[in-house]
């Protein structure tokens, strides 16, 4: 300001001329402005780091319901992409405010500018942030998300591995189960995700064909026609155990989008983006499993008390899907397979 008042002097107008005041005020107006902004810019740094502090060291329900895991498993996890050091504290924004406004994104959905508001950063810095931790998280991935065994889990339960073992190539079940994603058109057959010999669990609404595995039709099927009378026939021991199957994945799947809605309708990002964001979720997952942290979505999944949505009927005979094979073949081959399996758990549960 000072500087604006010697080179009005050095004009040589009046300090009555209107030509003088005009330009006071025009500078005065631009000074206050400018001070506010670096009073609001000041504000925004201490109020997002105040909100994350906050959270952390707060009421443990508001961390839980704002960031989907607890405290302890937040401290956690920021201290061990800090150990590794995939992510740093950058000159106003520390670890754990940066992992926060990534928690916030994925674990409700928001956009960017609604995270903004909440952190009172800019729309720029939430972007880079919410990158910067969404690269790091696939380095993560790599060390969280490993193939388990029976030797590896931790307190596997025994009919679990049963299951497993009957149907080793499952890769998951379809409908309520699948994570939403945008995909052009021209590209979508390419993410299936089908393995060879892999199959989907599927409900008697689909055709029983190579991918896709249906229970045997005619036959009870869904668990609660199981609680009186145990399974009899070949067709029933296969029905039962497709039945279990099934609802563990659908439990699995449905604890994992009750932590991250953004897996039921994903954000129009681009499809890397979107993919890098599913790892992501699965291995923050992954972590809170992985060293034990106590968690009530999982414990609710454990005990068996987690309601996920009924499933039945939600397929459609004979519905046009690309890349589903809906021959003659295709369906033969898939009923030995069924066929072979409803054998063998005839055979075993006749010892």
């Amino acid at each position: 300001m000072d500087e604006c008042i010697e080179k009005l002097k050095g004009l040589e107008w009046g300090v009555s001329d209107p030509k003088y005041i005009t330009a006071l005020m025009l500078f005065a107006e631009n000074a206050e402005k400018k001070r506010i902004e670096r009073i609001k810019a000041k504000e925004s740094e201490e109020t997002g780091h105040a909100y994350t502090q906050d959270l952390i060291h707060g009421c443990p329900i508001q961390c839980f319901d704002m960031m989907r895991l607890s405290q302890d498993a937040f401290v956690l996890l920021c201290n061990h992409f800090t150990q590794r050091n995939w992510l740093q504290r950058s000159r106003t924004i520390s670890v754990e405010e940066k992992m926060a406004i990534f928690l916030h994104v994925i674990g409700h959905n928001e956009r960017f500018r609604a995270v903004k508001e909440r952190f009172h950063h800019s729309i720029q810095t939430i972007h880079q942030c919410f990158h910067e931790v969404l690269k790091a998280m696939i380095c993560f991935a790599r060390e969280i998300i490993v193939p388990t065994s029976s030797n590896t889990t931790r307190n596997p339960s025994e009919r679990h591995r049963r299951l497993k073992n009957i149907f080793p190539r499952a890769l998951g079940a379809l409908d309520g189960t699948l994570v939403h994603a945008v995909v052009p058109v021209d590209e979508q057959t390419r993410y299936r995700g089908r393995g060879k010999d892999k199959y989907y669990f599927c409900d008697a609404a689909y055709t029983n064909t190579r991918g896709f595995m249906a229970p045997t039709r005619n036959t009870r099927y869904w668990l609660a026609d199981f609680q009186r009378n145990r399974a009899l026939t070949k067709e029933e021991r296969f029905n039962h155990a497709h039945a279990q199957l099934r609802n563990i994945i659908e439990r699995a799947y449905g604890v994992l989008k009750m932590r991250f809605p953004i897996l039921k309708c994903m954000a129009p990002y681009p499809f890397p983006v979107q993919r890098d964001i599913v790892i992501a979720c699965v291995a923050v997952h992954n972590f809170i499993k992985k060293y034990d942290i106590q968690d009530d979505l999982f414990t609710n999944f454990e005990q068996n008390t987690m309601v996920t949505p009924n499933m039945e009927g939600g397929g459609s005979e004979g519905q046009n899907i690309q890349g589903i094979e809906w021959g003659s073949e295709a369906v033969k081959y898939m009923t030995t397979l069924r066929d072979q399996i409803a054998n063998q758990l005839l055979s075993n549960g006749s010892r």
